[in-house]
């Protein structure tokens, strides 16, 4: 299935322009992203991705199998859980204001996510689709928007809140309206949700609200370049 290796497809698809592509392994470019792909789990798909990376750098595979020694350092394995969401979105009344991101707000984006760490994201990551948040005050305090988008699938992803305004329901509202747009597309809504982060039980319930159902346990590789 797609969402068995889904950072492949899109890298080797749609989202080509954003990364570095080979005929067996990808990577999206420093800025976009660390997430990095291989075809397979061959030792020659994690040769080829080794191209793509500088000796220090890290990038981070899902199941990238054994790595070639003098080529790759595991440092770490991060356990997720995938969702996605097969039927329509469940329906939600809602008053709040929130607004479209788009470059004038990448700075904000930036800030809130390294303060409320839902996952990798960087300066560019933002032009991978469309992005909503909620303003207070002037300040950027809850958004979601899109990752890695392939045929039929696209993934919901920087989904966070500033720690003073959760429990008001933010996520769940953006969330929704990501995954409605998403449908009317044609497309089928995923995410990953780190396991053992201090956000997995609020997020889980989030998701489970809108409509997403657990797919399965994935372990997303920490490759170091030697």
């Amino acid at each position: 299935m797609q969402l068995d290796n889904p950072a492949w497809l899109a890298l080797s698809g749609e989202q080509r322009d954003f990364g570095l592509v080979g005929e067996r392994a990808a990577r999206y470019q420093v800025d976009v992203s660390p997430i990095a792909a291989v075809a397979d789990q061959s030792v020659e798909a994690l040769r080829e991705l080794a191209g793509f990376v500088e000796p220090g750098q890290a990038v981070a595979v899902v199941d990238p199998g054994e790595p070639p020694e003098g080529l790759w350092r595991i440092a770490t394995v991060v356990p997720l859980t995938q969702w996605y969401c097969p039927d329509p979105v469940r329906e939600q009344e809602t008053d709040l204001d929130w607004v479209e991101l788009g470059d004038a707000e990448a700075s904000e984006m930036y800030r809130l996510v390294k303060e409320t760490d839902p996952g990798p994201f960087e300066r560019r990551t933002h032009l991978l689709g469309d992005y909503v948040g909620v303003i207070r005050d002037g300040n950027l305090v809850a958004m979601a928007g899109e990752r890695i988008c392939l045929p039929g699938y696209r993934e919901v992803s920087a989904v966070c809140t500033d720690p003073e305004f959760t429990g008001r329901g933010f996520a769940q509202v953006l969330v929704r309206e990501i995954a409605l747009r998403q449908q009317r597309l044609g497309c089928v809504p995923f995410l990953h949700v780190r396991i053992g982060s201090p956000a997995e039980r609020q997020a889980s319930r989030v998701y489970e609200k809108v409509g997403f159902v657990r797919r399965k346990d994935v372990g997303m590789s920490i490759l170091v370049r030697l």
